[in-house]
């Protein structure tokens, strides 16, 4: 028996849900939902970024309006780049998005990147902590890495 109605989106959907809490996707989620209403999260918010960009982030509002002008949807995986495994970038990528430039392709489906979470692994603070939204992938050495390189593992793709 099979379940036509059941797609590749209800598989990706399925996989997300089963992350430990602690990954840096199943974080991006619970940020982004916390953004949702960021008057009434902004303590929680607070404890989820790095402390060296805390006043960068203001009352979060800034965040929330920029990412609920655009029509977005999580990417499943986050993203590492080789040697950097205390860094983890997560995208929200466009749906829907006009003839544009592509950011990333995969095979014939061309995807505008719409923002990028960058987390960092911060055992001292207890685990992974936003630092930035952005448009970007920062470098390493623009972060405030406190054990570089050492973090859990967690299922990337390389970049």
């Amino acid at each position: 028996m099979t379940d036509d109605r059941w797609t590749d989106a209800d598989d990706a959907l399925l996989a997300m849900h089963m992350l430990p809490t602690e990954h840096p996707v199943a974080l991006t989620a619970a940020i982004w939902e916390a953004l949702d209403d960021y008057e009434a999260n902004s303590g929680a918010l607070s404890t989820w970024v790095t402390p060296e960009c805390r006043d960068d982030w203001g009352d979060f509002s800034t965040v929330s309006e920029a990412l609920a002008s655009q029509a977005l949807a999580l990417v499943g995986t986050a993203r590492q780049r080789a040697g950097e495994a205390d860094i983890a970038f997560v995208w929200l990528i466009r749906k829907g998005a006009p003839a544009a430039p592509a950011r990333m392709s995969q095979e014939d489906e061309a995807v505008i990147i719409g923002a990028i979470f960058t987390w960092v692994w911060r055992p001292e603070l207890g685990g992974w902590r936003l630092h930035s939204v952005g448009g970007a992938m920062p470098e390493a050495d623009r972060l405030p890495r406190t054990s570089p390189n050492a973090a859990p593992a967690i299922d990337f793709v390389e970049i």
